[in-house]
């Protein structure tokens, strides 16, 4: 019975937003009981003496339900920076190198596998290398939580979407008087002309031998774009096919 009914909200909202909202929650807690109980039976593994089949089975199940969570997650994160309105924000004054150094900590140990290193103005794990060029001083006025999400995002693409065995991000902050940029540049496969003005768009994903295949909803760059609108803010992209891309975020200074 409440199969159908959720069946028939669905079919007759007209608002897809609110539709995503919906379909985030009533997945959140089956994912969230998969994990836990994957979670708990691989920690008997050493105790139960699993098989090699079978113990590799509940990894594989951790990691996918894990990986579908964090999509969930993602669908009702866009929801909330969707109904967002510019009285909503939590502004505060935040030293901008110290929030982009915590940022790319957060990009970088999205793999596991290798502690993250943070030795002055570079963060490095395995083959990839963030270098910061930001002044220690120089702060920007905004929603914390917003801006570390933005950050994060922008340097988890630039991370992803490159296919080279080392992998240097190179993120640059500069003073323009009445706005500050953050340019991030990566060395990585770049974007054809005819995506880059789609990039931004909801779903949208760039897909092909150069990247293989991604995972995501393709919002990320959507939800950036929303949130420096928020801020009173804007984004560009310059991108050479092969060569790599430059995004440069531009932030008013009040």
């Amino acid at each position: 019975m409440e199969k159908d009914m959720v069946a028939e909200n669905i079919q007759n909202d007209k608002n897809p937003t609110k539709m995503l909202s919906l379909v985030s929650h009533k997945l959140k807690t089956p994912l969230s009981i998969i994990n836990g109980y994957s979670e708990a039976i691989l920690s008997q593994s050493a105790k139960e003496k699993f098989s090699p089949f079978t113990a590799k089975a509940l990894e594989e199940i951790n990691k996918q339900g894990t990986k579908l969570c964090n999509l969930v997650d993602k669908l009702l994160l866009f929801n909330k920076v969707e109904s967002l309105q510019p009285k909503d924000l939590a502004k505060k004054s935040i030293n901008l190198k110290n929030l982009i150094k915590t940022s790319a900590n957060d990009a970088i140990s999205h793999d596991d596998e290798v502690a993250t290193v943070s030795a002055g103005s570079t963060v490095a794990k395995k083959g990839t290398f963030i270098e910061i060029d930001c002044p220690s001083s120089l702060e920007i006025k905004a929603d914390e939580e917003l801006m570390s999400f933005l950050l994060e995002e922008m340097l988890t693409n630039a991370i992803k979407f490159n296919n080279k065995a080392e992998k240097i991000i190179k993120v640059q902050c500069t003073h323009h008087g009445d706005s500050i940029s953050v340019s991030i540049r990566d060395y990585g496969a770049g974007i054809r002309p005819q995506d880059v003005n789609k990039i931004f768009e909801s779903f949208y994903q760039v897909d092909d031998y150069f990247t293989g295949q991604i995972d995501g909803w393709g919002l990320g760059l959507t939800m950036v774009k929303k949130i420096l609108e928020l801020h009173g803010g804007s984004i560009s992209v310059i991108s050479d096919r092969g060569l790599g891309s430059i995004f440069t975020v531009s932030l008013p200074v009040a």
